[in-house]
């Protein structure tokens, strides 16, 4: 059985988060891990020791308490989009999200993260919201990233950026029985100027590979890479964009560029993003 981790804050941008955690749960027939992590306030080391260890009792208590309160609303969310026979296993940490997702991954085995990104107030101020870019930068397993607007639709159409190594070839087998499995198409991108073309024989080496799989090969000489994969994605109507964590500039002009302010499409597209090994 896979396991897809999906740590929450209960906010609005979590909660639509979780209906493309619960979807990806569905299409991979996986378990998903809602996990709530919180940090304890530092207490004047003056104060008295019987009296922190009571206020931390308390807090852990109410901690608790909220958490409870909110499994309910999550069930409901599963139950309204049909989901509701997804397996879910709730998990309470205190301590730093990124370390606790870490501890997570390994512990229990995690295939895959699923993360809400900020709403708007944090789109333009930090880069994917901290967490999310925290989480792509260093967790060693794949991220799909949700952007606060985003409203789950049927993937058809994936933009997978590529550099035709075998980083990205690795990526590209992961990326096969998702798209199988939602019927949809995968579009290789490549953009660069750097003379690589439909055909160049690295290119003919991977069609000839994924021949007879849901892949397209789309090639653009271009020095303006950003500009050029927002267009792609506008005009190819892409659900979901994948890339290897190498493109890290992409990931932060794609909601930060103003081209972002120009084009309709990608503010709303969730991304995933897979990790050099």
């Amino acid at each position: 059985m896979k396991k897809i981790l999906f740590p929450t804050d209960f906010s609005d941008t979590a909660n639509n988060a979780l209906v493309y955690a619960l979807k990806m749960a569905e299409n991979r027939n996986a378990t998903l891990y809602v996990l709530h992590a919180y940090e304890m306030p530092v207490i004047s080391a003056t104060a008295n020791p019987m009296m922190i260890q009571d206020v931390y009792k308390t807090i852990e208590l109410g901690r608790f308490e909220n958490f409870k309160d909110q499994v309910p609303p999550i069930r409901q969310i599963a139950e309204k989009h049909d989901l509701g026979h997804i397996p879910m296993h709730f998990i309470l940490e205190e301590g730093y999200l990124n370390s606790i997702l870490k501890k997570i991954i390994k512990d229990e085995n995690i295939d895959m993260v699923v993360m809400g990104t900020s709403g708007l107030s944090g789109f333009e101020k930090k880069i994917l919201g901290s967490n999310t870019a925290n989480a792509i930068s260093t967790l060693t397993v794949p991220v799909l990233s949700v952007p606060h607007d985003a409203v789950y639709k049927s993937i058809n159409a994936i933009a997978f950026t590529t550099v035709f190594d075998h980083q990205d070839d690795a990526a590209l087998t992961r990326l096969l029985p998702i798209a199988e499995r939602n019927n949809a198409v995968i579009k290789c991108l490549h953009v660069s100027n750097d003379g690589i073309t439909e055909a160049s024989e690295v290119a003919q080496t991977w069609k000839q590979k994924y021949s007879g799989q849901p892949v397209e090969f789309h090639f653009i000489s271009s020095k303006e890479t950003e500009k050029s994969i927002f267009e792609f994605i506008d005009k190819e109507q892409i659900d979901l964009i994948a890339s290897v964590t190498r493109n890290r500039n992409f990931f932060e002009k794609i909601f930060t560029s103003s081209l972002t302010k120009k084009l309709t499409y990608h503010t709303n597209i969730p991304v995933l993003v897979y990790h050099e090994h």
